[in-house]
């Protein structure tokens, strides 16, 4: 009877050594065969113009091309541009005000701005905006100052920009926006839409950049 047990037990023993043998093959076969996980996409920015809204409800606009940020704006108070390396821009700052973003998608930013005395950031979102082809004929508005602005546009060319009556120069347009120096006055700019175009201009021997804005008006 002892013998008979004895045996059972030792079948049994052997078929659950047999049956965890199993399991651990199975398990170390699974692992093996487990693909890496897959790379992440590259992402690659749109080049274009970009608008959306910070964390307070404020506009957030700025274009992007080649490797450069440029006429990054919150409201109309334009801030600058910045370098762009592998989809992102670290702390940039201009006249105080710093900003930083990276793109999540090629054609969607988020990103953080303040001013440079703030410990604080304000978060904001943008994403690309459909190609557009400004009105072709004649703006005008005027600085934060007061001083008028006038400028037309044809033929991929801003023409005729000037500050208070006086005539600064042309400057060629690409994607919706322009920068350029001439003898005395740099000025910088581009479209919120068909018949808007907002800017900053500041004296070409350095100084504040000075933004600015202007419609289309029929003549």
């Amino acid at each position: 009877m002892i013998r008979k047990i004895s045996s059972v037990v030792i079948a049994l023993l052997a078929m659950t050594g047999l049956g965890l043998a199993s399991a651990g093959l199975g398990f170390a076969h699974s692992g093996t065969a487990s693909p890496a996980p897959a790379a992440a996409r590259a992402v690659i920015p749109n080049h274009g113009s970009y608008s959306g809204v910070d964390h307070h409800g404020r506009i957030v606009t700025f274009s992007f091309s080649g490797t450069d940020v440029s006429h990054f704006a919150v409201n109309h108070l334009v801030i600058g541009g910045a370098y762009v390396s592998r989809g992102m821009w670290h702390e940039t700052c201009h006249g105080g005000i710093c900003t930083r973003g990276a793109w999540v998608t090629d054609g969607h930013v988020t990103g953080f701005w303040r001013y440079g005395g703030d410990p604080s950031w304000t978060a904001w979102s943008a994403s690309s905006t459909p190609a557009m082809t400004p009105y072709g004929g004649t703006y005008m508005g005027t600085d934060h100052t007061g001083l008028r602005v006038h400028l037309s546009f044809n033929g991929g060319y801003v023409r005729g920009f000037s500050i208070d009556h006086n005539v600064v120069g042309d400057a060629p347009v690409t994607n919706g926006s322009f920068e350029v120096c001439h003898r005395v006055i740099c000025y910088q700019g581009h479209w919120e839409n068909e018949y808007y175009v907002v800017g900053s201009w500041r004296h070409a021997s350095g100084g504040t950049w000075r933004p600015w804005e202007a419609y289309a008006y029929a003549t």
